[in-house]
C-alpha cells in the first residue's frame, strides 16, 4: 500500500510540475491596432493679403505709388518720373524655411520702353540698387528666425536721362498719345521650400 500512496503521490507531483512547466513556457499574445495623426507643415504665404495657393495672380494687389513732384501730378508717370510698388508678403501660416525669389521685368505690351526698374528695400531699410541687367530679389527665411512678414519696396522710374534710356522725346510724346496705353512691370514672385 505504502508503494501505491508514493505512487499515486508522484503522479500528482508529475501533474503539478507539469503544469507549473507549461506555464513558465507559455507565450503571451496580445494584439492592439492605431494609426497615428501627425499635423502638415502649413503652406499659406500672402502677398499683399493674397494667398498665393494656386499660383494666383497678383495684378490687383500691385498698385504703383508715383508721388509726383512741383513738374509731374502724383499717381502718373511721365518722364523723369520715379515711384515704387510695395509687396507685402505674411509668413504667419508657413511652418518651414524657404527661399522667396522676385523677379522684375519691364511688360513687352509697355507703351514705355524707358521703364527702369532701379532697386529695392527691405523692411523700410536703405534702397539697394539692381546691378545691370539683373532685377532679382532673392532670400533665404529661416523657420527658426521666427519672421513673419516681410516687405519689399521696388523702384521703378520712367529713364529718360541715362545712356539706357532707348526713347527720344517723340517717341516719349506718342507713348502718351496711345489712348489707354499703360506703362507695364511684370512680377513673378516664388517661393521654395528649403533646408538649408
Amino acid at each position: 500500500m505504502n508503494k501505491k500512496i508514493i505512487l499515486f503521490l508522484a503522479s500528482i507531483f508529475a501533474c503539478i510540475s507539469i503544469f507549473f512547466i507549461v506555464q513558465t513556457y507559455a507565450k503571451y499574445l496580445t494584439n492592439a491596432e492605431g494609426t497615428a495623426s501627425i499635423g502638415i507643415a502649413r503652406w499659406n504665404i500672402k502677398v499683399n493679403n493674397q494667398s498665393i495657393k494656386g499660383n494666383s495672380s497678383l495684378s490687383t494687389t500691385l498698385v504703383p505709388t508715383f508721388e509726383g513732384n512741383a513738374h509731374i501730378a502724383a499717381g502718373i508717370i511721365a518722364p523723369t518720373a520715379e515711384g515704387y510698388f510695395d509687396l507685402v508678403f505674411d509668413f504667419t501660416a508657413a511652418d518651414v524655411s524657404f527661399t522667396y525669389e522676385i523677379e522684375i521685368s519691364s511688360n513687352e505690351d509697355s507703351v514705355v520702353d524707358d521703364l527702369a526698374i532701379t532697386g529695392y528695400s527691405i523692411d523700410g531699410g536703405t534702397k539697394t540698387l539692381f546691378g545691370s541687367g539683373s532685377n532679382t530679389i532673392s532670400q533665404n527665411i529661416l523657420y527658426m528666425d521666427n519672421v513673419t512678414t516681410r516687405t519689399i519696396r521696388v523702384y521703378i522710374m520712367w529713364d529718360d536721362t541715362s545712356e539706357n534710356a532707348i526713347m527720344n522725346n517723340v517717341e516719349d510724346t506718342e507713348a502718351a498719345k496711345v489712348i489707354d496705353g499703360k506703362a507695364l512691370v511684370d512680377v513673378k514672385v516664388s517661393f521654395t521650400q528649403t533646408t538649408i
